[in-house]
């Protein structure tokens, strides 16, 4: 059998240059449309310089007449220590590596060196490193129990900030029926939306070119169907040729590529957008200024199996909630107590997407879809709401969700 049994580590230096800032440099990074800070000195800042107002003065023969110093804003991120773990059978190891450097016409097959076998296996490592933290700086949560919890990630740090005062993050929902939308430009109604909803301190940067739209992959396929379906030479060869990337109003729109890992979330909304500028979030990994970190990979003869293990410092967070106009939407319930009778009784649900909402109530419905009784207020912690609805000839109910940002969307019932 086929097996990699020489032992890599990755260390001081080695572990800055080799294995973490190719990952969180260049092309890759821009791609995440958001701020990346590797090995920034410790405690991590970010910081945002405010625009400057009027510094012009009448001119004086001699004196110092300056005014105050540059302000800006700025926020500590909290780093927490991580570590990756990844076992794998010593032969299925020995394939994925091999197939890495299969197909280059550079390589002899029949005399690999080890700088080739280490550099393919490095580069398997990383890849799985950099997706669980692209993951992770999105839907962290660390008090939830399983995935994603090494760190709390944009999404609930957002949420949590989430309201209708002067300094909270503003927004409005999504409807339910967004994707089976027949509106021919809904998703498009949707960013101009997130654009109006904006403040005039975000719109000012447009001019910067920093400005992103931010949005999960069912309203990134929504908007290039609709561009697809406009009757232009130019948008029927883009629906041929694909696109390198899109935007709306010179403004890019970034599919963050989570809706997969949303599935293993049902307490976050499975969909979302924001537009923002990119410098106000930040992802921050450090690996030199803290003992201890590593990248280390071995044979482990006794389980005939090939590890490897990670262990650095990671954390993200944003500045400015007034820098974000965020959308929330892909809140749905089960209805788990049966159907409701026609005179009432007690009614529970179980709801996906509970940490956006703020409030939840029921409302029962007539065969014509008049108001049967009154609306009533379900009460629960996390997943779970109950209530008790009462009135006569209830044929169906309507759940109605306020959301952490104050708005109000009806819920579908499965």
């Amino acid at each position: 059998m086929a097996k990699i049994e020489s032992a890599k580590s990755y260390e001081g230096r080695d572990l800055e240059t080799i294995f973490f800032r190719p990952m969180l440099s260049g092309p890759n990074a821009v791609d995440l449309g958001i701020k990346v800070m590797y090995n920034m000195p410790v405690p991590t800042t970010l910081q945002f310089w405010k625009r400057g107002g009027d510094i012009l003065q009448k001119y004086s023969t001699a004196g110092w007449n300056g005014g105050e110093s540059a302000s800006k804003f700025q926020k500590l991120i909290q780093l927490a220590k991580v570590k990756a773990e990844v076992g794998y059978a010593a032969e299925d190891y020995f394939n994925m590596v091999f197939e890495q450097i299969a197909g280059r016409a550079d390589v002899n097959l029949d005399d690999l060196t080890g700088t080739e076998l280490e550099a393919a296996e490095t580069a398997l490592f990383r890849d799985a490193i950099a997706e669980s933290i692209r993951a992770t700086m999105w839907l962290g949560d660390t008090e939830r129990t399983g995935v994603f919890s090494t760190f709390d990630g944009f999404l609930k740090r957002l949420l949590a900030d989430s309201g209708t005062e002067d300094d909270d993050v503003s927004g409005f929902g999504i409807d339910a029926d967004f994707v089976s939308s027949q509106e021919p430009d809904a998703a498009e109604s949707l960013l101009k939306k997130l654009w109006n909803n904006a403040s005039e301190v975000l719109k000012a940067f447009k001019a910067q070119g920093n400005l992103v739209y931010l949005v999960t992959s069912d309203i990134y396929a929504k908007y290039e169907e609709e561009l697809d379906n406009v009757v232009l030479e130019s948008a029927y060869l883009a629906k041929q040729n694909g696109r390198d990337g899109l935007s709306y109003r010179g403004i890019p729109v970034v599919d963050i590529q989570v809706s997969e890992y949303l599935k293993q979330c049902p307490d976050m909304p499975q969909s979302f957008a924001l537009l923002t500028d990119r410098r106000n979030l930040a992802m921050a990994v450090n690996t030199s200024d803290f003992p201890g970190t590593e990248i280390r990979m071995w044979y482990n003869p006794d389980q005939m199996e090939n590890r490897q293990r990670a262990v650095f410092m990671a954390g993200c967070d944003y500045l400015l909630p007034e820098m974000v106009s965020m959308a929330i939407g892909g809140v749905s319930a089960e209805l788990t107590s049966g159907n409701v009778p026609a005179s009432g009784g007690s009614v529970t649900v179980k709801l996906t997407g509970y940490t956006a909402v703020s409030a939840l109530s029921i409302q029962g419905l007539t065969s014509d879809g008049s108001a049967a009784g009154d609306a009533v207020s379900l009460s629960g912690t996390e997943d779970e709401f109950t209530g008790t609805l009462s009135g006569s000839n209830i044929a169906s109910v309507k759940l109605t969700a306020t959301l952490v940002n104050g708005a109000q969307i009806e819920v579908p019932l499965k």
